[in-house]
């Protein structure tokens, strides 16, 4: 990634990427009731708090939708930038708490797609333009 990329590819990524998360987790983990795990932060979930859990992650993954719909800006850059990095944490922590299968599967996609909020972090050209100076005074100077 030499430059950055246009504003409608980097919405377009968005949204690819939020409905491939989305039909991943519903269909995973509702369609074919995969498990997670019943330990989370050290303490021991009943059978009503997983199924609680797995869907409030399938319903998460609509913030991608709804910041492709709205097409507006919430934080500055810098928060931007800290918000990818917490994404890339927690979408590893996720891939770690669902029970693994012999097969390649949910846990392995989980875990490849959170690769790309850290390579965003990284290059920081994942940020549309509209959202690069958003809350930043912008003084003239004129001579």
């Amino acid at each position: 990634m030499q430059k950055r990329p246009s504003d409608t590819v980097i919405r377009l990524g968005r949204i690819i990427f939020g409905l491939i998360l989305i039909w991943a987790f519903y269909y995973n983990l509702i369609y074919q009731g995969d498990a997670l795990e019943n330990v989370l932060f050290w303490q021991t979930l009943s059978d009503s708090a997983i199924l609680t859990l797995k869907y409030i992650l399938v319903w998460l993954w609509f913030i991608p939708l709804i910041m492709w719909a709205v097409k507006m800006c919430f934080l500055k850059k810098k928060y931007m930038r800290f918000i990818q990095i917490a994404f890339w944490i927690f979408l590893f922590y996720v891939s770690s708490i669902i029970v693994e299968w012999p097969e390649l599967d949910l846990d392995s996609l989980i875990a490849f797609m959170g690769f790309l909020p850290l390579l965003a972090w990284i290059t920081g050209k994942c940020i549309p333009s509209y959202c690069m100076k958003f809350a930043e005074k912008i003084t003239k100077i004129r001579v």
